[in-house]
């Protein structure tokens, strides 16, 4: 019979395990991060942009420190407020913080229930401001941005949920920006869960237009969009600001006839992609609107009918093929937004309070811009595509024990991780950053 308190190995009785081990840690990695944080002088953006947001009378922890420990906690992949309890006596965090102990998961969970619109406008400002950065170090002249919704799930009675017919669930559903060449996420707005697609998008994307001409007057920006942003407020947008958009419009009755009056010539063999611009104009479109409207019309060899498909664009000069063929890359703005919902846990709505719930998105936007700085900023080219939960594989959830000395503390690394170069690598770009 087996003792529960039995903790040798059957194999081997000399062999016994013990959990007193209070100076280790799994996320010595976490070091690197707080590291670059201090490189990118985030304690002072935050500072700028929180000068006057608290609102405890005797708080036992800064905002910054709060504000730190639920973005580490984030990017190493515990998203559940539970899990700052298990957490509180992690050295490596403490470390990170410079405390002596963690803040509780109650303290946590009142910070962002506290938490109003002001300090969501400022986790915007902030957003912008790291990504910025990031723009600065690419040098960039090129954007892409993709405009998208996406669908977070929602169980009982929580503020802002509704019944969605085209995911057919409940839940909120939020806006949310990507540049399609990098992956930076620009914006995100929480919604009820039963507003349509395109609401409020002309309100989201202005500001982020008037951020990236800010950031580079020269930039090359294009606005991509599916057919449910096929909306006059956002074309009228984006000729306002000299924007080249890229959006497919959903099919209607003219645009078909005018689609089978394209092929009514071609052979009923014929399986070639063919490309066509149309002569069309939206009844809600003005006159004074020069928007050009292209056409895709495919027919496989066990297709009886064609398939067609239709973009409305600013893009003049460009051929047609090049069109679609930069229109269905927007694809990769579903693969940002994956990582951004498991890697960071964009869609935990742990929440009651549509505004609770607003922050706890923004501390996922927040999470995945600071990751996504790090990857490109100090990890080698290879590394630079990979998810995060890659990176925490190999560099973050590194075991380490800590010893302390009478003036210093040090972190003892595996010499048989099979990681190690990596870790050394970022710690010098780190240190060059700075």
């Amino acid at each position: 019979m087996t003792n529960i308190l039995d903790r040798s190995l059957d194999f081997n009785s000399n062999i016994s395990f013990c959990d007193d081990g209070t100076q280790l840690t799994n996320d010595a990695g976490l070091l690197l991060m707080t590291d670059f944080l201090n490189s990118l002088d985030f304690d002072k953006m935050v500072q700028h942009f929180f000068a006057q947001v608290e609102w405890r009378r005797r708080p036992q922890y800064s905002f910054y420190e709060l504000l730190s420990q639920l973005l580490l906690q984030k990017i190493a992949g515990y998203q559940n407020d539970a899990m700052t309890e298990a957490l509180s006596e992690d050295v490596a965090l403490k470390l990170c913080l410079g405390v002596d102990r963690l803040a509780s998961q109650p303290m946590i969970s009142r910070f962002i229930n506290h938490s109003d619109e002001k300090i969501t406008t400022g986790f915007n400002q902030l957003n912008l401001a790291l990504n910025r950065c990031l723009i600065a170090h690419n040098n960039q002249s090129d954007m892409v941005l993709d405009v998208d919704s996406t669908h977070c799930d929602t169980f009982g009675r929580q503020a802002g949920s509704a019944y969605n017919p085209h995911y057919a669930a409940n839940g909120l559903h939020p806006l949310i920006a990507f540049d399609g060449l990098t992956g930076m996420l620009l914006g995100a707005q929480l919604r009820p869960g039963n507003v349509y697609t395109s609401h409020g998008v002309a309100e989201f994307l202005a500001p982020i237009i008037a951020f990236i001409n800010q950031s580079n007057p020269r930039m090359n920006l294009l606005i991509r969009g599916d057919s449910g942003f096929a909306t006059p407020e956002l074309y009228q947008l984006c000729l306002a600001k000299k924007t080249q958009f890229l959006i497919k419009l959903k099919s209607n009755p003219k645009l078909v006839s005018l689609a089978l009056d394209c092929v009514a010539e071609l052979r009923p063999d014929d399986f070639c992609d063919h490309y066509f611009t149309l002569d069309y104009r939206a009844n809600s479109w003005p006159e004074n609107w020069h928007l050009r409207v292209v056409l895709k019309a495919t027919k496989s060899v066990d297709d009886l009918f064609w398939h067609f498909e239709y973009l409305v664009t600013t893009l003049k000069e460009a051929e047609i093929i090049d069109l679609f063929r930069a229109y269905h890359k927007r694809g990769i703005a579903e693969n940002f937004i994956k990582e951004a919902k498991e890697g960071f846990g964009f869609d935990k709505t742990n929440s009651h309070s549509f505004q609770a719930n607003n922050v706890r998105m923004w501390l996922a936007v927040l999470s995945y811009t600071l990751t996504l700085l790090f990857k490109r900023l100090v990890l080698p080219q290879s590394m630079q595509t990979k998810t995060v939960s890659t990176v925490r594989f190999r560099l973050l959830h590194m075991a380490g024990r800590i010893t302390n000395h009478a003036r210093k503390t040090v972190v003892h690394l595996s010499h048989s991780n099979p990681f190690l170069r990596l870790f050394w690598f970022a710690l010098h770009r780190i240190h060059q950053l700075g």
